[in-house]
Parts: structure tokens; C-alpha cells; sequence
């Protein structure tokens, strides 16, 4: 079992706003529901979520069992994850999801869960091929990463020790700071390291090492098939996409 948080505090500000007059971008609607309500329900079906603790809009607290909880998110990511491991006890694994995957599955949570497992780590994340995207959403465009392993994208969850958290989260912080200074997180990265992964020589060992010396904390790839923990909503062009999937989804499992 794991404790779960759930990012729900973007403000509704960029392009999405377009789509729906909203204050937050969790509560824009695909396919009849709250975009966070998705990602909550495939939480709650996956039966691995002990508690869920979502830093985001109160109108989600719907969608909650009575054990989980909703707080106020600040306008800060890593502060928001912070907020919500404050909330656990931190004696189970924390899985840390955000509210734009609506296309997540119960059935993508439970095997990213259980394959952690069996690759001791401080820190996981999960990591998709680019020939399983393209085979499950055909046409869907996302961000790759060149490995000499393969052709990768990354998913929108990760999983941490509940001891490690506290250390990964504010190390976390120190990045996401430097972010707007290339140079500076190249010089954090490696240079050489850099120059590896921007010719698709590095693999992924490579960059299981580094990432674990930048966080201080043992981390770990998980590979899997599943396209839907990785493909979020950013432009209102993703939301017919998403919507096609989601009622095409719910029709087959009502026997429609």
C-alpha cells in the first residue's frame, strides 16, 4: 500500500483558460468530470492508494473516500509536495501523482506500484518507450528523451521512501530554482553527463547514477507499456483526444 498526494494547485492561467472559466486547471472538464476527478477515481480503483490527500481546489473533495483529505495548495510545485507529505504519517511509500493525467488507470498505477518493488530504490520513476506511445495514442505528441538504451518519455508519478522524501523534496526545490539557469543546472548535471545525454550516448544506468548523486537518494527507472501515465493535458488541442479515450473507455466497460 502506498500514501498518495495529488497535485491540484495550477491556477487556471495559461492556455486552458480558453477551455473553461475555472480557477484551477484540475477542475476543467473532459469527458463530464473534473479533470483531477479522473485521476483520483483510477487512484481509488487501482487498490493501492491507503490515503489520498489532494493540494488542490476543495471542489475535488467529492470525489474522496471519507479517510483522504483535501488542503490548500500554495502557488508553488514543490512546496504543494511538501504540503501534502506533511500530511502522512510517512510510514508507507509516497506516491506523488499530478492532476493532468486524466487517461491514468487503475491498472497502470498497481503495476508502476508493484514493479518498484522488486527494484529496490529511494526514488522511482516510471518511463515509457516511445514505440508503446505511439502504439497505444497514435499521433500523440510528447517529449522524448534519446537514450543509447532506447527512446524514452517520462511519466507524471513518482514514488519515494517515506524517509528519503524529505531529503529528495528539498533537493527537488534547489532544481526546479535553477531551472531558468541552464548553465548553472548543467554545472549541478555534469557537464559531461550533459554532453552524453544530448548525443543519446547515456544510458539509462547512467542517468539512474547521476539522478541518484543529484538527490541524494538511491533512484531507479521503472520501465512499463503504459502510455497513460505519461500523456497529460497542456493545450486545449489535448482535451478532444482525451475525451474520445475517456468515453470510448468507459463505453466498453459498461458493455455499451
Amino acid at each position: 500500500m502506498v500514501d498518495v498526494v495529488v497535485l491540484a494547485g495550477r491556477r487556471n492561467e495559461g492556455e486552458l483558460r480558453s477551455v473553461a472559466d475555472v480557477q484551477w486547471e484540475a477542475l476543467v472538464p473532459i469527458a463530464g468530470k473534473p479533470m483531477a476527478a479522473w485521476v483520483i477515481e483510477a487512484l481509488k480503483a487501482s487498490g493501492v492508494a491507503k490515503r489520498i490527500v489532494v493540494v488542490g481546489p476543495e471542489e475535488l473533495r467529492v470525489y474522496l473516500r471519507p479517510e483522504d483529505a483535501v488542503m490548500p495548495p500554495s502557488d508553488d510545485l514543490i512546496e504543494n509536495v511538501r504540503r501534502g507529505a506533511h500530511a502522512m504519517s510517512l510510514e508507507q511509500p509516497l506516491l506523488v501523482a499530478t492532476s493532468d493525467i486524466p487517461m491514468l488507470t487503475a491498472g497502470s498505477v498497481e503495476a508502476f506500484v508493484s514493479a518498484a518493488a522488486q527494484k529496490p530504490a529511494e526514488f522511482h520513476y516510471p518511463v515509457v518507450s516511445r514505440a508503446d506511445v505511439e502504439r497505444r495514442f497514435p499521433g500523440n505528441k510528447r517529449t522524448y528523451v534519446r537514450l543509447k538504451d532506447g527512446v524514452f518519455t517520462g511519466g507524471n508519478i513518482i514514488l519515494l521512501d517515506p524517509q528519503a522524501a524529505p531529503r529528495a523534496i528539498s533537493v527537488a526545490e534547489e532544481l526546479v530554482a535553477l531551472r531558468k539557469k541552464p548553465w548553472r543546472l548543467a554545472l549541478k548535471v555534469g557537464p559531461s553527463f550533459m554532453l552524453r545525454l544530448l548525443l543519446g550516448r547515456a544510458t539509462v544506468a547512467e542517468a539512474e547514477e547521476r539522478f541518484s548523486r543529484l538527490l541524494g537518494v538511491l533512484s531507479r527507472a521503472v520501465p512499463l507499456p503504459y502510455a497513460e501515465i505519461g500523456v497529460d493535458v497542456d493545450h486545449p488541442g489535448d482535451i478532444p483526444f482525451c475525451e474520445k479515450e475517456l468515453r470510448s473507455t468507459e463505453t466498453g466497460a459498461s458493455g455499451g
